[in-house]
């Protein structure tokens, strides 16, 4: 629901355009450093308790955003957000581990994702709407309403799922964890495609409010409108995972939908070219990119988790820190290139595209060798 308002935003406090966008990049990297501590707490603590602690703590920071009376108070409150917001993405995915297992994980989580994509789906528009309407307030006392709702929710369906716990760990023992999991090629490999391609959507969608405001000159109510071509496409390509399931591996899965990013950053180079008076020209093909990394995430995030049994809580967290750090470390460069023309995203979205492409193509052959050298 934020992403419209960051113009509005701007203009309301009277701060610049990188100032602004850190608002909603800050929340990605302080989520990003969130995930670790709810994937590896999870581990020690079960994953109910430290779930309700950031649902609780998502209450505030809404609470607190919904009465700024200044930018410093909206970033105090954007923090809090961000430090509880890690807990659902991170705790859906190790839960999910824990009912379902490490076969099931990669269709789980593409139904999980489908799910969680419809709330991007309607935010925009509903968030554009609201401030239209009412006023940018308006936007995060509906967010602390419904933050509410969810955390009732947690505590009365939610249950237990993980009882072998890693209590009683020596000190030092979390630093091992991560050097077991970044030790391992397989797991380095698939974690980071899902951060690049993340980092890709969400490269996309902040440049593309500025160019909304300044080369469009459109509304926010409208951008949220237009953004649902990017979340409908990424909801699409989940679903699409869901459905084939195991019956396609895992390897052709992550490299398809990675080469089709790649293909579709040249067919939006082009289409800008062609059209660039329709917003569509933009996000048609964004919504193909979204697609794509509908197509590739959820087999590679299972991928990763899987990669060490032992640490799928952890494994989940890091997945996760890689995943909303590289979509704020993208969206914030973007911001600081931003000159209302369609160059800097056009580079930018080529550049991680690749480097997706490239992580796939690493996981997938270490993954070979790995099934190799067990059979041998």
């Amino acid at each position: 629901m934020y992403i419209p308002l960051m113009p509005t935003i701007q203009q309301a406090f009277g701060v610049s355009t990188v100032l602004t966008t850190l608002t909603f990049s800050m929340v990605l990297f302080v989520m990003a450093f969130g995930t670790l501590i709810y994937g590896s707490a999870s581990d020690r603590y079960g994953r109910k308790p430290v779930l309700m602690v950031g649902l609780i703590l998502f209450v505030a920071g809404s609470a607190v955003c919904a009465v700024a009376w200044n930018f410093e108070v909206l970033i105090a409150g954007r923090l809090l957000q961000a430090l509880a917001a890690g807990c659902g993405v991170v705790l859906a995915r190790a839960i999910a581990r824990d009912v379902y297992g490490p076969d099931k994980l990669a269709q789980v989580i593409a139904y999980i994702t489908t799910a969680y994509v419809l709330g991007p789906t309607l935010a925009p528009p509903i968030g554009g709407a609201i401030s239209d309407i009412f006023g940018w307030n308006a936007v995060f006392i509906f967010a602390t309403a419904i933050a509410v709702i969810v955390a009732l929710l947690g505590g009365t369906v939610i249950r237990e799922t993980h009882f072998n716990r890693t209590t009683g760990r020596k000190n030092g023992a979390l630093l091992r964890d991560y050097a077991t999991l970044f030790r391992n090629p397989v797991f380095v490999g698939y974690a980071f495609v899902p951060a690049l391609t993340s980092g890709a959507f969400f490269a996309l969608a902040t440049y593309a409010s500025f160019l909304m405001r300044d080369h469009y000159k459109a509304s926010p109510g409208e951008y949220g409108l237009y953004f649902m071509f990017l979340t409908i496409g990424f909801m699409s390509g989940n679903f699409i995972s869901g459905r084939l399931g195991n019956r396609v591996s895992t390897e052709y899965m992550v490299t398809a939908g990675c080469l089709v990013g790649v293909i579709t950053v040249e067919v939006l180079t082009v289409s800008l070219f062609i059209w660039p008076a329709y917003p569509v020209a933009l996000f048609l093909p964004g919504a193909i990119i979204g697609l794509a990394q509908g197509l590739a995430m959820p087999h590679a995030q299972a991928a990763a988790i899987n990669a060490e049994p032992d640490l799928t809580g952890t494994a989940s967290g890091v997945v996760m820190f890689l995943h909303f750090f590289a979509a704020a470390a993208a969206s914030l460069f973007l911001s600081t290139l931003y000159d209302g023309t369609f160059f800097p995203l056009i580079e930018i979205l080529f550049v991680l595209s690749i480097l997706a492409l490239g992580c796939a193509l690493f996981a997938n052959a270490a993954k070979r060798r790995r099934a190799a050298g067990l059979t041998a």
